[in-house]
């Protein structure tokens, strides 16, 4: 073999175990990111809860639906970022969803932009810490109530930034942190300064991000039912029929989901029985007060 096919030979297998290397690495984070984005999709369950009285105020009255035009209810999408081929799906959905999406994922700014759009609500997915579950395996960093203020408040402002078009906020997870008052007060001066609403997901009892919203000046308000504790479309068809009674106990109501094929199936099925017992589905962001 002459010095010029040596040097040829030498270049394509090189060239060869180059493009193996590099197909091997993108095989993985492929590989990584399904089974993360299959963790964000059936983690963020908890069970329905009612709020503690001793740690709210009183929610505020039913809407007169003479002065208010009728019954509403809002229904807001958590954990959106991870995939694009749903979040395209709900804005497929003939009402305006609101996305709630977290900070830094691989489609979070973008579909943060289309929703923005096509004047769906945008909210914030702000990650927080809960009992007994850490973040790290999913890449997020949490808020905690171990944080200072200043910690606190450039988390906030880098997730803020984040995602275009946000018009509010609500938690993700945070039954630990969301029962600390300091912790809440500090998150709400920042939510207020940026004029954004906050939503309480109520994932425990003890939550006190309704009160400390009301008492710093923030419009808010907290999810009635979540939809989709259960991965089955029948389930989740019945909490739409719990989403409607408690709107037709109150004036209103907010349900939250989450991107599960069966969630989505649930929703477009159930838009025209919501709409044909008189009820609107608004944006969240006409239920804050």
């Amino acid at each position: 073999m002459t010095d010029g096919n040596s040097k040829l030979w030498a270049v394509v297998f090189t060239i060869i175990i180059t493009l193996s290397i590099s197909l091997g690495i993108l095989w993985y984070k492929q590989d990584k990111n399904k089974e993360i984005a299959f963790k964000y999709e059936i983690y963020d369950h908890v069970e329905d809860t009612k709020p503690d009285e001793t740690n709210t105020v009183p929610p505020p009255p039913p809407l007169v639906k003479e002065e208010q035009g009728g019954i509403k209810v809002a229904i807001i999408i958590d954990d959106l970022g991870w995939n694009k081929d749903i979040a395209d799906e709900l804005l497929n959905i003939a009402a305006p969803i609101s996305f709630s999406i977290l900070p830094h994922l691989p489609f979070s700014k973008i579909i943060a932009e289309e929703a923005g759009l096509k004047n769906r609500d945008v909210l914030l997915h702000l990650p927080m810490e809960a009992h007994g579950y850490s973040h790290e395996d999913q890449g997020l960093k949490p808020l905690t109530d171990k944080m200072n203020k200043d910690d606190i408040e450039s988390t906030i402002k880098d997730y803020i930034s984040s995602i275009p078009h946000i018009v509010g906020v609500n938690n993700h997870m945070g039954s630990k942190f969301t029962e600390s008052g300091e912790a809440m007060k500090y998150l709400m001066e920042i939510v207020k300064s940026k004029n954004l609403f906050f939503v309480d997901s109520r994932t425990t009892p003890k939550s006190l991000a309704y009160q400390t919203a009301k008492s710093n000046g923030v419009k808010t308000a907290r999810r009635n039912v979540f939809l989709d504790n259960k991965e089955d479309e029948e389930y989740i068809k019945g909490q739409i029929e719990e989403l409607i009674k408690s709107a037709n106990r109150n004036g209103f109501a907010i349900g939250i989901g989450h991107p599960h094929p069966q969630t989505i199936a649930a929703i477009q099925k159930m838009i025209s029985v919501i709409k044909e017992k008189g009820i609107e589905i608004v944006p969240v962001s006409e239920l804050v007060n």
